[in-house]
């Protein structure tokens, strides 16, 4: 007779291999779509961070119900059932959290206020699925509040991301502001010479040029050409072979266009192999701001952003109208000879809907025979009394 225990285990071992992959699948479905749509609202360079934006959203949807839940799901790739999305990512959080050989960190953080009683099944969801940190703050206070959320932002990026919020976005009716951040950090294992690196030119397109830092090595490195994308691949791998850079090359000098029009092919790593490489790539460092409110709304998320409509009743109670009305992110790389760190933050934040208490109005039109008198009201006595008939 097989040991009840063992099966259990080997049932969980399946059961993350299964999150794991259902969550891989779908979040490169997520990936190419927030490229597109970043890309159509910046033909500059940029960098995003999907997985971010995936996180924060995640515990989001973890407050929220019926038709909100239902478009964060779909837009993230998600399941419909919840317990299996808190199975992805207390599957996918350990492999988020790396202090050698290579820095990879994640981390959560959910500022709220007390003013509105957020739930405490919603608290808890978020400190043990998600693994955050929860802090009370008076959002009356917008200064302070951003304040804070920048100085955590800036302390867990290692100071690459600065004022992720403005402290306009808060006010007396912010009720949560979920913030994640990420920071990487690795050391190529192949690496360049800083004496082998040159001033040479970049293409800008087959006309125009400019001049830059140019860093090479000749080593054996992962490569692949594909033809049918007609395009070279390369694999830059950093200490520890956990995680690695992919830099795609179209063969034409004004192909990128092509390869982005098919980037859900070119998002999937290919069948490297090794061989020696004369790399050249330019050294480079950018820095990105996404206001991703319309990119996730033209991505289904309606709902979660209509302050008439949004679903939040699993963070708050069901009297109360709670909406997103902001989701930021701001990420940093930078890429030289010695390797690569990348920094990115997302903030989401909710507000609650600002009543209005509409008045009755009374008609009184005096347009009729009407009696009146003056009063001395400290007294309790009327002073004159009458009538009027006519004008």
């Amino acid at each position: 007779m097989r040991c009840p225990s063992l099966l259990l285990v080997i049932f969980e071992v399946l059961s993350s291999y299964i999150a794991q992959e259902y969550f891989q699948k779908g979040y490169n479905e997520f990936t190419a779509d927030v490229y597109k749509k970043t890309l159509a609202i910046n033909s500059a360079n940029f960098i995003v961070c999907p997985l971010s934006v995936d996180i924060i959203l995640a515990l989001a949807e973890s407050g929220a119900g019926g038709e909100t839940a239902k478009e964060i799901k779909s837009a993230l790739r998600l399941p419909e059932n919840r317990e299996q999305i808190h199975k992805i990512f207390l599957n996918i959080t350990p492999y988020l959290d790396s202090s050698e050989p290579y820095t990879l960190n994640s981390a959560n953080k959910i500022y709220l206020t007390d003013k509105y009683g957020i739930h405490d099944g919603y608290k808890n969801i978020s400190v043990i699925v998600f693994n955050s940190e929860l802090a009370a703050v008076d959002f009356v206070d917008n200064e302070v509040s951003a304040n804070k959320i920048n100085q955590w932002v800036n302390n867990r990026t290692h100071g690459k991301i600065n004022d992720i919020i403005n402290s306009d976005a808060l006010d007396d009716h912010t009720f949560a502001v979920l913030v994640n951040a990420i920071y990487f950090h690795g050391k190529w294992s192949n690496g360049f010479k800083k004496r082998d690196t040159f001033k040479s030119i970049f293409h800008l397109n087959r006309k125009d040029v400019v001049e830059t830092d140019i860093m090479e090595a000749t080593s054996d490195y992962s490569y692949y050409s594909n033809e049918e994308l007609k395009a070279q691949f390369l694999k830059l791998e950093y200490i520890g072979d956990d995680v690695s850079m992919h830099i795609i090359l179209p063969d034409d000098w004004e192909g990128l266009a092509a390869l982005e029009e098919k980037i859900s092919d070119v998002l999937v790593a290919p069948n490297y192999h090794t061989t020696r490489v004369n790399v050249r790539i330019p050294k480079f460092r950018m820095e990105t701001e996404i206001p991703f409110k319309s990119i996730l709304k033209e991505m289904g998320i309606q709902s979660a952003f209509n302050e008439d409509y949004a679903d939040f009743q699993g963070m708050v109670g069901k009297d109360m109208q709670g909406y997103i009305s902001e989701v930021m992110q701001k990420a940093f790389i930078e890429v030289d000879e010695e390797g690569t760190t990348a920094a990115a933050a997302t903030t989401v934040v909710l507000h609650m809907k600002k009543t209005v208490n509409k008045i009755k109005i009374i008609r009184f039109h005096a347009n009729r025979p009407f009696l009146f008198y003056l009063r001395l009201d400290k007294l309790g006595v009327n002073l004159f009394v009458g009538r009027f008939i006519t004008p």
